[in-house]
């Protein structure tokens, strides 16, 4: 996969990774609320033995304590230290609690004991710091050896006495949802590539000419910028106004006219083609759009139909959405004469019409049944744009009715299935393939 095709990934199951990223968001902001602060403070003693200043004696010494330091930190922790210590200070709380709240250390090659305390308030953390470096100054003296003429074999002295902290200890309660945000959006897009690799989609125009009962028939590039030649995309031709039709449109025509003769103006007759989607914003409306400016260009007689009711994509594109249309003619609100737009010399159109709430079954009545023969009859071709395949079952009935359905599709956006299922809906007008936005890469625009 290119880095096109991971951004491509990423874009289309955008919505899988925001939600994750919210739930992570939500997740790591409700643990900082549960969650309790903790205050930390901190005691350190000195632990010497005094000694002559005979070096045998002095390196004696320097060797004993070593080994008597690590004894020393674990026994602040115990009971022997930590029972006096509560009572001294008439904490409210058992020793095995104070021992989870205290780690006493020995720094490598130092004569210090260190003693943090954790509480959830920085008085007590500061008061069991203090009180364990009190207690154990008195178990080191009662525990050393006794020595003769000496009171103490090893002395504890306080090197520094806890402070009370002024802010909690640990994480900022402000890093969890932000932690949260990030790592729920790694899931989301761990999630997006693992759900893409189980959805089996044709990504190549290879893949295209092998989906059953359909003939992949042209193909369109990613447009770059505005100067290339107009594409399947709606802002290219509204900014490109009426400029010619694309080479890759006229490749399209062609193949139609080496099938249906007559939508020659010399051949009498007509041909009716039905334009779908496979997926709302595959472009199908454009490409309606663009082929019925192709075949007009050449001369013939054509009429343009926003059969798509509900979302009216041709009719907002060339902004008529206030003029009268197909949903008028049906419900016999207006005539064709009210309807009808001449958008070019020999392209006639017309628009959706007024909204409705009986979209599908005016599309799939007798009474348009009734306006695609009239059309038929006063026209070289007819070009119906209809709803894609995912919004509603309208192309299938319409194209009982075509010469020809045109299915646009984007490669890698529409499942093996789901595709070949719409193919299928199709029966037996034939069904061909226009596969829109593709790279470069993956063959050439236009030639199949």
């Amino acid at each position: 996969m290119t880095l096109r095709d991971y951004a491509d990934v990423l874009k289309k199951w955008w919505k899988i990774i925001a939600a994750l990223a919210v739930v992570g968001l939500v997740a790591g902001g409700i643990f900082s609320l549960v969650t309790t602060s903790k205050y930390e403070a901190t005691a350190q003693l000195y632990v010497s033995i005094p000694t002559s200043d005979s070096a045998t004696e002095l390196n004696q010494a320097a060797t004993y304590l070593s080994r008597e330091l690590k004894s020393y930190a674990t026994v602040a922790s115990s009971p022997y230290v930590l029972g006096p210590m509560i009572e001294d200070t008439g904490l409210n709380r058992s020793v095995s609690d104070v021992s989870d709240m205290v780690e006493v250390t020995n720094p490598t090659a130092t004569s210090i004991i260190q003693i943090n305390a954790t509480a959830e308030s920085p008085a007590e953390a500061q008061e069991i710091a203090n009180g364990v470096a009190d207690q154990l100054i008195k178990g080191v003296a009662s525990l050393s050896p006794e020595v003769a003429n000496r009171t103490d074999a090893v002395r504890a002295e306080v090197l520094s006495r806890a402070q009370q902290p002024t802010k909690p200890s640990g994480i900022p309660s402000l890093v969890y949802p932000a932690a949260g945000l990030v790592l729920g959006a790694l899931l989301g897009v761990v999630l997006a590539f693992v759900l893409d690799s189980l959805i089996r989609r044709p990504r190549t125009l290879h893949e295209l000419r092998s989906v059953q009962g359909a003939s992949l028939t042209a193909t369109v590039p990613r447009l770059k910028q505005l100067s290339d030649a107009l594409s399947f995309d709606p802002a290219a031709i509204e900014q490109s106004g009426a400029a010619q039709p694309s080479p890759y449109v006229t490749t399209l025509r062609s193949r139609l006219q080496q099938r249906h003769a007559q939508v020659l103006p010399q051949v009498d007759g007509c041909a009716t083609f039905v334009v779908t989607g496979s997926h709302t914003g595959d472009g199908a409306s454009t490409v309606a759009l663009e082929l019925a400016r192709s075949f007009a260009a050449l001369g013939s007689r054509v009429a343009l139909l926003d059969a798509h009711l509900s979302d009216r994509g041709l009719t907002n594109l060339l902004a008529q959405q206030d003029r009268p249309g197909v949903s008028d003619l049906l419900e016999r609100r207006a005539g064709v004469d009210r309807s009808a737009v001449q958008l070019e010399p020999g392209l006639t159109f017309l628009p959706a019409g007024s909204p409705t709430g009986r979209a599908s079954d005016l599309v799939c009545s007798e009474d348009m049944v009734s306006l695609l023969r009239e059309l038929r009859a006063e026209f070289d071709v007819v070009i119906v744009d209809c709803s894609p395949l995912d919004e509603s079952a309208d192309a299938p009935v319409l194209g009982e009715l075509a010469d020809e359905v045109l299915l646009v599709t984007v490669p890698g956006r529409v499942g093996w299935d789901q595709l070949e299922t719409g193919v299928a809906g199709f029966r037996e007008v034939p069904v061909s393939l226009v596969a829109n936005k593709v790279r470069s890469a993956r063959g050439h625009a236009g030639l199949v």
